[in-house]
Formats: structure tokens, C-alpha cells, sequence
């Protein structure tokens, strides 16, 4: 099917829909025919972008990655702002994303997991929620060097994830991405004690900004990184995770 975009009707139709949807749960709920194609509440998209009905919904944001990257390719870098195509994408791919338990949708609160709204602020400072878009972004930008997350099912949150996700430097920094995912993950899940412990992601992040004062430090590599941090950052850098008891930090799903 070739993609269309949302006009600015259309985007309010398509979150009527999500609060729909997280009214009345039980079942599975497909976006209406004509919100995805009636000219009411839809328009052409001026690119060449075709897009797949699935056999099964996507395991993982690396299959989003694979699926969308030969796709938006020939598209160039300015598809990334484009908000009515995201919306139109979250809504096609609503089934292929949305989280299903015990036979019901969960959803998060949050409608920019699926549709963008240019009209609302805060809807917009969150589009690094949107399963799809951050998903490709994530593939594109960092490949393997993202395997922790590129692995997690589409709508998986944590606060690894949130803390890439939501800082444009540290999600465009080739060194800091591989770097926090190296220190606090063990490839599968969150390494025991990473949010608080000495030497944790939160105080990972204010030491990057204090060495900032003297180094590039979004522009270097991991190695480089790791070099530069302070002698509690060691156990961590060991493979270790920190020397403190207590239970490993569940990766949670966003009901989104």
C-alpha cells in the first residue's frame, strides 16, 4: 500500500482512536479504514514509501529498524520531522506495536507512542516515544552498537532507554550510547544497582557533564571515555556490576 500522511483532522481522529482503545481494551482493535485512507482525515504523501500489512507483529525495535530503513532511505534525513507520516505510520502499524496482554491492549497515557501532534507541546517534546520513529532512529544511528535496545520489544521502557531516548546529545553521541550501554547492561538486561550505585548512570551523567568543561566528550569514542572516568567508575568498566546487594532492575514494557 502506498503511505499517506494525516492532516491535521485526521491527527485528532487518530487520538479519539487511542482513547478508544484505552477505554474499551479487550480485543484486538484496528484503526478505522477510513481514518488510514478517507480523504477526510488523510492526504498523499509526495514521497515514494510503500508499506506492508504483516503476518505477525514486530518482536523487537531492531525489526522495526529492518523493516523501515530501506524504506525511509531513499526518503533523506528531513523524514525525521515529518509528523503526519509518523502519526499515519503508528496508526497503520497500530497492531504491530501496540502491547497485548491477556487478550487486551494496554496502552500507555502517553498518545505520542503512537501519533505526533504538532499542535500540542508537550505531545511534541515526547515524540522520542513514538515506537516506530525512536526505533528507526535508534537502528540508523547506532546498529549493534544498540543491540540492548535494538533486542527489546517496541514499546519496552526503562531507565536506560528513557535516558538515551529523551537527550538528544547522549542519543546522537557515537561514544556515550555504547558507553552507558557497556557499563549498565550485560547485553540482556540491566546490570544490578546501575540507577543509584557509586558510580551508577545517574552519577555517570553528571561526571560527562563536569569533564565536558575540558573534553569533546559527545564526540568521543567509548574507549576514550572509559579512560577519563573516575576510579569509581571502575568495577563497572570490569564488568561488574555494582558492589551492593539487591534485586536486578526489571526492564519494564510501557503499556503503550
Amino acid at each position: 500500500m502506498k503511505a499517506r500522511e494525516f492532516t491535521a483532522k485526521g491527527i485528532q481522529r487518530a487520538r479519539q482512536f487511542l482513547g478508544e482503545v484505552r477505554e474499551n481494551p479487550e480485543g484486538r482493535r484496528s484503526p478505522p479504514r477510513d481514518l488510514l485512507e478517507g480523504s477526510e482525515y488523510t492526504r498523499s504523501f509526495s514521497g515514494e514509501l510503500t508499506v506492508d500489512r504483516r503476518q505477525q507483529p514486530f518482536a523487537s525495535r531492531r525489526e522495526i529498524g529492518e523493516y523501515l530503513s530501506p524504506k525511509l532511505k531513499p526518503l533523506g534525513p528531513r523524514i525525521t520531522d515529518r509528523t503526519s507520516l509518523w502519526s499515519w505510520l503508528g496508526l497503520f502499524h497500530f497492531e504491530d506495536t501496540v502491547r497485548i496482554v491477556d487478550g487486551a491492549m494496554k496502552l500507555s497515557p502517553l498518545d505520542e507512542t503512537f501519533v505526533l501532534d504538532p499542535l500540542d507541546d508537550q505531545n511534541l517534546r515526547g515524540q522520542h516515544r513514538h515506537c516506530l520513529r525512536s526505533a528507526w532512529q535508534l537502528y540508523e544511528v547506532h546498529g549493534d552498537n544498540a543491540a540492548f535496545l535494538l533486542n527489546q520489544p517496541p514499546t519496552a521502557r526503562g531507565d536506560i532507554a528513557d535516558r538515551i531516548f529523551q537527550s538528544q546529545r547522549i542519543f546522537n553521541s557515537q561514544g556515550v550510547v555504547p558507553l552507558i550501554l557497556g557499563l549498565y547492561s550485560d547485553g540482556k538486561r540491566p546490570k544490578r544497582g546501575f540507577r543509584d550505585r557509586p558510580g551508577g548512570l545517574r552519577h555517570l551523567l553528571r561526571v560527562l557533564d563536569q569533564l565536558e568543561r575540558t573534553y569533546d566528550v559527545y564526540g568521543m569514542p567509548p574507549h576514550a571515555l572509559v579512560a577519563i572516568l573516575p576510579p569509581e567508575f571502575q568495577p563497572w568498566t570490569n564488568g561488574a556490576s555494582a558492589p551492593a546487594t539487591g534485586p536486578e532492575a526489571p526492564v519494564r514494557e510501557n503499556v503503550g
